[in-house]
């Protein structure tokens, strides 16, 4: 896959989620967590526009690094920093289940975040 090509789909899923955090901060939470106690409360949105923020901000930067680096060792080393990035921000969300925070996992960052990841590796490789 070129590079070019994963950055932008990496950037623009990024920015898409990140949108829907900012937005409806409310609604993202009841999809992750369901309707439970505070799910609606202005700190967990707060929270939520805030990771939401990093999310967009991921996005942005692989959008235009997609559009103005030419440099093919730039935009591999672009890709493989998504994908540390993406590595941790997993493990911060798969670490509140081990650590007692919550009773399950959420479904949509454990598929989307290793979709992205794989997205990121692929077209590193070769």
């Amino acid at each position: 896959m070129e590079h070019t090509i994963a950055m932008q789909i990496v950037g623009s899923v990024a920015l898409l989620i990140g949108l829907k955090m900012n937005f409806d901060p409310v609604g993202f939470n009841k999809d992750i967590f369901g309707d439970v106690e505070g799910v609606d409360s202005n700190e967990m949105s707060a929270c939520r526009m805030a990771i939401g923020g990093g999310v967009l901000a991921l996005g942005l930067v692989n959008l235009y690094c997609s559009v103005n680096v030419d440099d093919i060792a730039a935009t591999e080393a672009i890709l493989k920093g998504t994908a540390i990035g993406l590595s941790a921000f997993l493990l911060t969300v798969a670490g509140a289940k081990f650590r007692g925070y919550t009773d399950s996992l959420p479904t949509l960052p454990m598929v989307v975040l290793p979709s992205m990841i794989v997205i990121c590796l692929y077209a590193t490789m070769g």
